[in-house]
């Protein structure tokens, strides 16, 4: 198995949340009136590299607007422009006359119209085959293959300045027979060329994911929660196994938190034959409901895969399954509201990385008998303390909010950086359920303060600060943590009780 690396990054709060599950059960729902903008995209095989959007009005926008299209997205670390791959923006207004448009010269903005016309729909191409081949991780990027187009919401999407929070309509056109999905209305039993759903707001149509054509492959995995995968392989994958296996990671990790923030999941899934030497395949990305897995198809699951193959698939399936509760609803400051045009700068991205990363070990070890479950943690643990006491010196003498705003750019572009958060924040978290653990003869563990967390989130509807962890832990666990965090913030780290040699980077995040 050629080794790869399986991006562990990417918000809505949980003012939200009931409206989210709301959109989810909207399957193949009507356009309805009380929405304020309807966006439509169209895939015609005529122009077979594009895609076609139009934002309609159902409120009359006036004039000056200002569309943007994202250069950055949630979980990613990473500028990411997808302005180059738009064209042809145009404008109308209600009698259906043409209303000037101008790109602005440094930003992914255009300026819609003059006061005080009224807007009522703009359009827009994107070039997807020119985006895939420019851009080089396969997990940013749309792509279009024979026979299946898969779209990341926010490489299409762009949005009106201030309408950000407002409620949208989505309506989907593929070439006749096409099998459509949303990860907004997943439904196995897909609609042939066509699909409406509904978002909340502008984050949740960016945060989600389209997948249309004949070689889309679509199961419902049954269980607690309802489980989507919408696959597409380039050849051999055993997607049952894919499939059971995420099966498994969505509900271990759903009895961890205890409750589930979304009413279904989804899971994007594509083996794909590399476009160029240059590609990256392997890193995935997590979004509000769903998570897309990324893989070159030498990587995919089949029968000859070894068990510790397969054990690493599904680890990676609970990784990004568990970033649906951390960062997606609970998060530092600079995670949420997210800015679209420019990367921001985060200092929590230890947590979101090394909290994440442990609460998937965690919840797979607790579904263990109890001395496999520490051999299990154990092996987690000794490599993670590896990756720590085999960066280089540069890196262990920064402090953890400085590495962490340096990873706010770099964590998969230079993934020592990444590598070293998710490590030292995960071990962070080991120590502390260690003390919580200890502390209570058992009774209490980082589980209930995490979930303890996630209340707390919704109840304030806010970012956290570093400096308040503690405190919250302690309102769940009644353990102090304060000085764990602490020293762990500091630089540089020696990684406790290291039990194995230094190893490189795990081959699967």
């Amino acid at each position: 198995m050629r080794v790869t690396q399986l991006k562990n990054s990417t918000t809505l709060i949980f003012r939200n949340a009931p409206l989210l599950a709301l959109a989810a059960l909207c399957l193949c729902s009507p356009v309805v009136a009380q929405d304020d903008m309807v966006y439509r995209v169209r895939y015609d095989q005529t122009t077979p590299g594009v895609v076609h959007v139009s934002l309609g009005l159902t409120v009359f926008g006036t004039a000056p607007l200002t569309l943007i299209m994202p250069r950055s997205f949630p979980g990613g670390y990473v500028q990411r422009p997808y302005d180059p791959y738009v064209s042809n923006v145009k404008a109308f207004g209600a009698n259906g006359d043409m209303i000037g448009v101008r790109r602005e010269e440094l930003g992914p903005r255009w300026s819609i119209g003059q006061c005080c016309a009224r807007v009522t729909r703009i359009e827009y191409d994107v070039d997807v085959a020119q985006m895939e081949r420019e851009i080089f991780a396969a997990s940013d990027s749309s792509k279009i293959r024979d026979g299946y187009v898969g779209l990341l919401g926010y490489s299409v999407f762009a949005f009106l300045d201030g309408w950000e929070s407002r409620s949208i309509a989505l309506e989907i056109t593929a070439p006749e027979g096409w099998p459509v999905f949303s990860t907004l209305a997943p439904n196995v039993a897909a609609p042939t060329a066509a699909l409406n759903a509904h978002a909340p707001d502008y984050y949740a149509l960016a945060d989600s994911q389209i997948m249309m054509g004949p070689k889309l492959q679509l199961r419902k995995i049954d269980g607690g929660t309802p489980l989507f995968v919408a696959a597409y392989a380039e050849g051999d994958a055993d997607l049952a196994r894919e499939s059971a296996l995420a099966r498994e990671a969505l509900d271990k990790v759903i009895a961890y938190f205890g409750k589930a923030p979304f009413s279904n999941y989804s899971v994007a899934l594509e083996f794909l034959k590399p476009v160029s030497p240059r590609h990256e395949y392997g890193f995935s990305m997590e979004h509000l409901n769903s998570g897309t897995f990324y893989l070159e198809l030498g990587n995919a699951l089949t029968s000859r895969s070894t068990d510790s193959e397969k054990e690493a698939h599904r680890f990676n399936y609970a990784h990004h399954i568990a970033h649906a509760w951390i960062p997606k609803r609970a998060y530092g400051a600079g995670y949420f509201p997210f800015t679209w045009e420019m990367a921001p700068v985060i200092d929590t991205i230890w947590f979101n990385e090394g909290f994440g990363r442990y609460a998937a070990i965690a919840a797979l070890a607790d579904a263990l008998p109890r001395d496999e479950a520490a051999r299990y943690r154990s092996a987690k643990l000794d490599r993670l303390r590896g990756i720590v006491a085999a960066a280089p010196a540069f890196l262990q003498r920064m402090p953890l909010d400085e590495l962490s705003r340096e990873g706010s750019f770099l964590y998969s572009e230079d993934f020592r950086v990444g590598m070293n958060l998710f490590a030292r924040g995960a071990l962070m978290a080991a120590e502390m359920d260690d003390r919580i653990r200890a502390q209570t003869d058992g009774k209490k563990s980082l589980r209930d303060a995490l979930r303890h967390l996630m209340d707390w989130s919704e109840q304030n509807q806010r970012a956290f600060r570093t400096g308040e962890l503690p405190a919250i832990f302690r309102e769940a666990t009644g353990v102090n943590t304060a000085d764990i965090l602490d020293r762990w913030m500091q630089a540089p780290i020696q990684p406790p009780q290291l039990i194995t040699p230094a190893v490189p980077a795990p081959t699967v995040q």
